[in-house]
């Protein structure tokens, strides 16, 4: 556990005294106080359009420059349906009407010294046209793909490849 949070002091009373706890947990005996480093949710929209499934390169580390299926991470006291209509409308501009629970998959995100283990929830989103869209701070581009080329070698997290491969399966049958 503490291998994946990089703690090495009690965030509490600073101590150096901790165990660690099940799994994903640390005990400071000093101050009994306790962590657990539990899985984060994140939601991602496989969004169908005429021109293809749209996926964007990201604009940020971790993975900077890799191609990943829109979303984020769930905000406190959020649904999963809320959240993925709000990472839309913040990364893409665009208002999902329509949205379809596809799957979830688990995934590693290591961010600075920091190994989250997360949850990511697909949704499916269908558009009858086109999205006018511009990359903005998170977003370096923006491409369109068939299913049968997703960018498989270029995709930065091992859930975003799970979702497609199960989207491009779905498409073969």
């Amino acid at each position: 556990m503490l291998q994946h949070t990089n703690f090495k002091y009690c965030p509490k009373c600073s101590s150096t005294n901790l165990i660690v706890l099940e799994s994903n947990g640390m005990k400071c005996l000093d101050c009994d106080f306790v962590y657990f480093h539990n899985t984060a949710s994140a939601v991602a929209a496989l969004i169908e359009t005429p021109s293809g499934i749209l996926l964007v390169k990201r604009n940020h580390e971790p993975r900077k420059g890799w191609f990943d299926v829109p979303g984020g991470f769930v905000n406190y006291k959020e649904s999963l349906e809320n959240a993925i209509r709000r990472e839309i409308r913040e990364e893409l501009s665009i208002d999902l009407h329509s949205i379809e629970y596809f799957g979830s998959f688990p995934n590693i995100y290591k961010y600075e010294k920091v190994t989250y283990f997360t949850t990511d929830i697909f949704f499916r989103c269908v558009l009858s046209s086109v999205p006018a869209t511009i990359p903005n701070e998170e977003i370096s581009d923006i491409k369109f793909f068939s299913v049968q080329q997703f960018p498989f070698d270029q995709l930065a997290f091992d859930s975003a490849k799970e979702a497609l491969l199960k989207l491009k399966m779905l498409n073969m049958s």
